[in-house]
C-alpha cells in the first residue's frame, strides 16, 4: 500500500481548502434559493428546511431576468463569433501572408494591449454617440467585437505560426488558395485555441454591466443590468426578495457552467497547446 508523504497530504489539504472557499458562493446561492426571507434571516449558511418556496423564488427570478438573459446570450455570441471571425482572418494575414508594413501593422497590434479599458471608455462612448447607432444590440456589439481584436490576433497569430509550413506549402502545390487553406488546415487545427480564446472573452462581455448601462434601452437590457434593478436600490428604500435573487444569481450563472461542461476539454488543450505563452 503506498504511503504519501507529509508534504503531499498538506498539498492536498491545502487544494481542497481552496476548492471548498471558490465553491462557497455558488454553495450559499443555490441554499438560500430554496429559502423564504423569514428562513433566510434566521440562518443563511443551514440548508432549507423545506424546498417548495424554491419553486416560487425561480418562478419569479425568471419573470425578471427571462428576456434580459436572452438578450445577453444573442449580444454575447455574437460578439464573440465576430471577434473570432476577424481575429482569426487578421492572424492568419500576418501568421501566414507576405505584404509590406506587416511588421509595422502588427506592433501597433501588440501596442493596443498596453492601453487600460477605462481610458478608452469616455472616447468610446462619445464616438458610438456621433455615430447615432440605435439603442440596441449593434451599439454594444461592435464595442465588444473591437476590444477583443489585439488580444485575439496576438493569441491567434502566435498558434497559427506554429503551424508546420510543408502542410501550407503541399497544399498550396495542389492548388489550394488562401481560402481553401484558411477553412480547410487552418481553422480545423485551431478548434482548442479558438474555443479558448471564445472563452476568455465570453465571460468579461457576460459579465460587463458598465457599456450596456450607458448604451441600451430598457427593452434591450442584459442580465446584469436586470439583476442590478432586482436588487432593489436604497433610494427608493425597496428591500430584495434574498430568496428570489439568490435564484437569479443561479439562472445567471447556468450558462456559463453549461458552457464549460462541454467546451473544458477544448479549453485545457487550447491553454496548454502553448499558444498563450506569447
Amino acid at each position: 500500500m503506498r504511503r504519501w508523504p507529509v508534504s503531499d497530504w498538506a498539498r492536498q489539504g491545502v487544494l481542497l481548502l481552496l476548492g471548498l472557499m471558490a465553491l462557497f458562493p455558488l454553495y450559499f446561492s443555490v441554499v438560500n434559493s430554496f429559502k423564504t426571507p423569514v428562513e433566510y434571516a434566521r440562518s443563511p449558511l443551514n440548508l432549507p428546511p423545506d424546498l417548495a418556496p424554491g419553486a416560487a423564488n425561480y418562478a419569479r427570478a425568471w419573470s425578471q431576468i427571462g428576456l434580459p438573459t436572452l438578450n445577453s446570450l444573442l449580444i454575447t455570441l455574437v460578439a464573440v463569433i465576430l471577434t473570432l471571425l476577424l481575429a482569426a482572418l487578421t492572424a492568419y494575414a500576418f501568421a501566414v501572408m507576405t505584404f509590406p508594413g506587416k511588421s509595422a501593422l502588427f506592433a501597433v497590434v501588440f501596442i493596443l494591449l498596453l492601453v487600460p479599458d477605462f481610458l478608452t471608455l469616455i472616447p468610446l462612448y462619445v464616438q458610438i454617440k456621433k455615430l447615432t447607432l440605435p439603442s440596441n444590440y449593434l451599439a454594444v456589439i461592435l464595442p465588444y467585437v473591437a476590444a477583443g481584436q489585439a488580444f485575439s490576433i496576438l493569441v491567434l497569430r502566435t498558434f497559427f505560426a506554429q503551424i508546420p509550413r510543408e502542410l501550407l506549402e503541399a497544399a498550396r502545390i495542389d492548388g489550394a488558395g488562401h481560402v481553401q487553406m484558411f477553412t480547410r488546415i487552418v481553422v480545423p487545427l485551431s478548434v482548442p485555441i479558438l474555443v479558448s480564446v471564445g472563452i476568455i472573452r465570453y465571460v468579461p462581455i457576460w459579465n460587463d454591466f458598465l457599456l450596456p448601462s450607458l448604451l441600451l434601452d430598457e427593452r434591450h437590457r442584459t442580465l446584469t443590468m436586470a439583476l442590478v434593478k432586482f436588487q432593489g436600490s436604497a433610494e427608493s428604500y425597496t428591500a430584495p426578495d434574498f430568496g428570489a435573487l439568490m435564484a437569479a444569481y443561479v439562472l445567471a450563472a447556468l450558462p456559463l457552467l453549461v458552457l464549460f461542461s462541454f467546451l473544458m476539454r477544448y479549453y485545457i488543450q487550447g491553454l496548454t497547446s502553448g499558444a498563450v505563452k506569447a
